[in-house]
């Protein structure tokens, strides 16, 4: 499949992160990683590493700052994707930048710190926020 205009859909409720807040020059993806289960060196001092079959994704990017509707409702759209709350479990496509193509894979979604940038008798606004995906 050729690019399609998104760097991230949630599977769930099939709707896109919205683009128009993201910094683009913040936004990294490190697809199809290895994990190293182990690696050490043998008597000959021959380096070996033992790593998984399977591949993780990272997904990392910051927002413009945003007002408190902005985030109102950017926290309604991740709410209603998560499938699971307590571990932030979602699910994704996303651009692979590696294959070229869209990859669908589950994610848990760091914690999120909230800078507040000015609060006014009415709203909040916030400096900018970042999001880490890191793939199950």
């Amino acid at each position: 499949m050729s690019f399609q205009g998104y760097l991230i859909k949630f599977v769930k409720t099939n709707s896109l992160f919205p683009h128009s807040l993201i910094l683009k020059d913040t936004y990294k993806s490190t697809p199809l990683q290895r994990s190293k289960l182990k690696e050490y060196r043998d008597n000959n001092n021959e380096k070996h590493v033992v790593v998984s079959p399977n591949y993780k994704t990272k997904i990392e990017f910051s927002t413009y700052d945003l007002t408190l509707s902005q985030w109102q409702e950017l926290r309604a759209a991740i709410n209603a994707a998560m499938e699971n709350d307590q571990i932030k479990r979602v699910q994704l496509e996303y651009w692979d930048d590696t294959l070229l193509d869209y990859r669908t894979a589950w994610f848990e979604m760091s914690d999120i710190t909230f800078p507040i940038k000015t609060i006014k008798t009415n709203d909040i606004k916030y400096s900018s926020i970042q999001f880490y995906f890191e793939e199950f």
